[in-house]
């Protein structure tokens, strides 16, 4: 295969010594200047994703108030939680992402971040579980518009040393989402609860829950509007490189599936805990410790940060494990995680004290939730510079479908159906952290057995191209 140009250099060369070498003599020394207008573009896209995270969550503090004023069983809010939105999240993430690479990004954005928004606001309108249920689907429809085009925007405005940086940042509007979502979304509930006119003209009474819906949703109509206070970069064209074979991705899926499937599977099974995780603590503390959404939401803040901010010193342990010849590091060291988590996990559920609770909680956010790190150096490592967003656009989507999906519904599932009713909800998280764990861990293992045969292929088509 022909030499890529440096401009298709993997954008986190710096992994690879000799790719870091060879970009680090040709590069010219302002490659990794840059410009306020991205630093700016950065700001405003991660303010979105974490307003997305903001109207994604919220609702999970509101579980008691809906299903009491809308008459519904925790089945349903099941469905309103997970598949309502994850589902349209992943079939709409391929559509619009197929818009981003054709058509302006900034449009594209703007348009599905008003649509989000006023899904969002209208949550607070609804009146039955149909009428949730569509504008829940409006929110996960939307806020499938940001990413795909975000990433694209970042590729072509940033240098390619500074991407991953400039991506890190982008992803931690996930931690940072999650934490407001339960901080700010506690304070919201606080206020709309004390107001006392609620009735609103044209609309008639308002209650508190469906307030905070409309307090949180609606100011994403005004803040859509900042993707027009910085420019559209040129698109970034790769060079073709005349008789360079074309590598096929349905090819690389099939030499590669016993490592890919199993580490597919393994990590949906930790998105369905995480998202269980998520969408019903706020309840469990309600029923099982009657503490109020703006009494535990900031504690819950608080653990979500600890758990974003604890990933650049795990990112850094995995790193120096990596440069010291553990080549499957990424994996081996999550499986550590998950075998630290599985007694924290048990406790927690089973000792029946708010604080000790919250401790160990956020313990387990910090030892599990956060993983896409280690989805994606793994990826970086053996897939074909070609075909790693190919490669994590299915992750994601299969994360989406299975994770997300699932695992608000097994829970309540779990709850109404099999424990038979709703006081068993710590009983039923705590079978579905005992069952998700322990599978995980054997998923990941499984994977890390074929991790080196895959990266000595992938280092056999690098050395083909020099």
């Amino acid at each position: 295969m022909a030499q890529l140009p440096p401009s298709s250099a993997p954008l986190n060369d710096a992994a690879d010594p000799a790719v870091g070498d060879v970009a680090a003599t040709t590069a010219p020394p302002q490659v990794d200047r840059v410009p306020f207008g991205a630093w700016w573009m950065l700001f405003v896209l991660f303010l979105l994703y974490v307003l997305s995270l903001l109207d994604r969550q919220v609702l999970s503090m509101l579980v008691e108030p809906i299903k009491n004023d809308l008459g519904l069983t925790d089945v349903e809010m099941g469905i309103i939680l997970g598949p309502a939105f994850a589902i349209f999240y992943g079939l709409f993430g391929w559509p619009l992402g197929w818009a981003a690479d054709r058509y302006p990004r900034r449009w594209v954005i703007y348009l599905g971040v008003t649509f989000w928004s006023l899904a969002a606001a209208a949550s607070g309108l609804a009146r039955s579980f149909w009428e949730l249920l569509m504008c829940r689907i409006g929110v996960g429809s939307g806020e499938a518009s940001l990413t795909p085009a975000a990433y694209s925007l970042m590729g072509d405005k940033f240098p390619r040393r500074r991407l991953t940086t400039a991506m890190s940042i982008y992803q931690t509007g996930s931690m940072v989402g999650t934490a407001a979502a339960f901080a700010i979304g506690g304070l919201v509930i606080g206020l709309a609860s004390d107001i006392t006119a609620n009735d609103i003209p044209l609309i008639g009474h308002l209650e508190p829950w469906q307030m905070t819906l409309i307090i949180t949703g609606a100011p994403g109509v005004l803040l859509a509007l900042l993707v027009w206070t910085f420019s559209e970069p040129p698109r970034r064209q790769v060079k073709k490189i005349e008789g360079a074979p074309k590598q096929n991705f349905i090819r690389f899926l099939k030499a590669e599936w016993r490592l890919l499937v199993p580490m597919a599977l393994g990590f949906s099974l930790m998105v369905v805990l995480g998202n269980s995780l998520i969408s019903w603590t706020p309840t469990y503390i309600t029923r099982e410790f009657q503490w109020r959404p703006e009494e535990y939401g900031p504690l819950l803040g608080l653990a979500s940060i600890a758990s974003g901010l604890t990933m650049v010193l795990k990112g850094w342990i995995v790193d120096w494990l990596y440069a010291r010849g553990m080549r499957d590091a990424h994996l081996r060291f999550y499986t550590w995680l998950i075998i630290a988590a599985i007694p924290v996990a048990a406790a927690a559920f089973l000792i029946k004290e708010p604080i000790s609770f919250f401790i160990l909680y956020a313990i387990l956010q910090v030892l599990v939730v956060q993983f896409v790190v280690y989805v994606a150096a793994t990826i970086h490592l053996v897939t074909p510079s070609e075909l790693r967003a190919q490669t994590i656009a299915v992750f994601i989507s299969i994360f989406s479908f299975i994770g997300t999906g699932l695992g608000p519904f097994i829970t309540a599932t779990v709850t109404d159906v099999v424990l038979g009713g709703p006081h068993m909800l710590g009983e039923s998280l705590l079978i579905v952290s005992l069952v998700s764990l322990p599978l995980a861990l054997l998923l990941l293992r499984v994977s890390i057995g074929q991790v080196h045969g895959a990266m000595a292929r992938q280092d056999a088509r690098d050395d083909s191209d020099h």
